[in-house]
């Protein structure tokens, strides 16, 4: 369709230029200039017609027109173009979902019914098998009653034997009976006897036993009640020491501040050095030091979080056991001053800090 498209344009646009071409012919004089006569000492000059001007103008004015008309119609013929040729990928994009939707609901369709067949197997499975069990109960139940009727009747037998031979030897054995009948009675009472001894012996047992499982039970819940108030008070102590470190740190700030705001001077203690002097203050409350650490030094590198955490402490240099001390004493401070100026608060992330025991 594309190349019928192009060919109508081109025949157009050529049979337009023939048409243009064709007018001009037409305003174009082919005819020989009349002979006029010679004169002495006139002056070459050319002559304009008007109406000659007005035709070719007109002419010029003409061809542009048709100039523009084939823009125009080529234009329009390449707009055609573009939407044909958009609407031809519409058209297969939309075959292409529909084909899509199609394969999708084929594949939901044939997972449908593929499940659909895949129950009915399996009910179908079920239901022999529960059909090959009901059948195997039948069978059992008829072997069951045959063996019980089997053994019915050989009872039945067996105590009419029995009977018989009974009444027959009631007489002679009457006194081996009554012994038989003593002594049956003597080991029922021993039987009986022994049972209820090992009954009282049981029931002893079960009771040391729950006894037992009783005082095991109370002996948890006991250290369970213990461990939970061992925490409470470790958790209180714990929430104790914080509120006392907040206080503590709350009054040596604000003596730091009157300190610092009574000392100003032309040249100022900076607030760097004023954190760093809060910082070695919270340290040492709980620096435990000794007189052999005398005259030593320690630099911790410290890393702080945001709102003052210490996350770690860590040996820069210095001595072993004073720098151990220092970093034990610089944790369970567990936070320490952090200026809320922007400025400088970054430098107080990650920074080495000097520490002198004061002995």
């Amino acid at each position: 369709m594309k190349n019928s498209t192009n060919i109508i344009a081109f025949i157009t646009a050529f049979a337009l230029h023939l048409i243009i071409g064709g007018v001009l012919l037409m305003n174009i004089d082919f005819s020989l200039p009349k002979d006029k006569p010679e004169a002495a000492s006139i002056i070459d000059a050319t002559v304009i017609n008007q109406d000659m001007l007005d035709s070719m103008a007109k002419h010029s004015e003409q061809q542009k027109q048709a100039q523009q008309k084939i823009i125009d119609q080529q234009r329009k013929l390449q707009a055609e173009q573009e939407a044909e040729k958009q609407r031809q990928q519409a058209l297969v994009q939309k075959q292409k979902d529909e084909k899509l939707k199609a394969e999708k609901a084929e594949a939901v369709r044939q997972q449908e019914e593929q499940k659909r067949i895949e129950n009915e197997k399996l009910a179908a499975a079920k239901a022999a098998e529960e059909q090959k069990q009901a059948e195997q109960a039948a069978i059992a139940a008829a072997e069951k009653k045959k063996a019980d009727d089997a053994a019915k009747a050989a009872k039945q037998k067996a105590d009419k034997l029995a009977a018989e031979k009974a009444a027959k030897e009631k007489a002679d054995k009457l006194a081996a009976e009554k012994a038989a009948k003593e002594k049956a009675d003597k080991l029922a009472a021993e039987k009986a006897a022994k049972e209820k001894a090992e009954k009282l012996a049981a029931e002893k047992a079960a009771k040391e036993k729950a006894d037992k499982l009783a005082a095991e039970k109370a002996a948890k819940e006991k250290a369970a009640k213990e461990k939970a108030a061992k925490i409470a008070r470790e958790k209180a102590a714990a929430e104790k020491e914080r509120l006392r470190q907040e206080e503590l740190d709350r009054q040596m700030e604000a003596e730091f501040s009157d300190d610092f705001s009574s000392a100003r001077s032309a040249k100022q203690t900076s607030e760097i050095a004023r954190y760093q002097a809060l910082i070695r203050s919270k340290i040492s409350r709980n620096w435990k030091v000794d007189q052999s650490m005398s005259g030593q030094t320690c630099t911790l590198a410290i890393k702080l979080a945001s709102n003052g955490l210490v996350l770690s402490a860590v040996m820069s240099k210095g001595d072993q056991k004073l720098c151990d001390s220092a970093r034990r004493a610089t944790l369970q401070a567990k936070t320490l001053p952090i200026p809320k100026d922007p400025d400088i608060s970054g430098q107080f992330r990650d920074f080495d800090i000097t520490l002198e025991p004061d002995l």
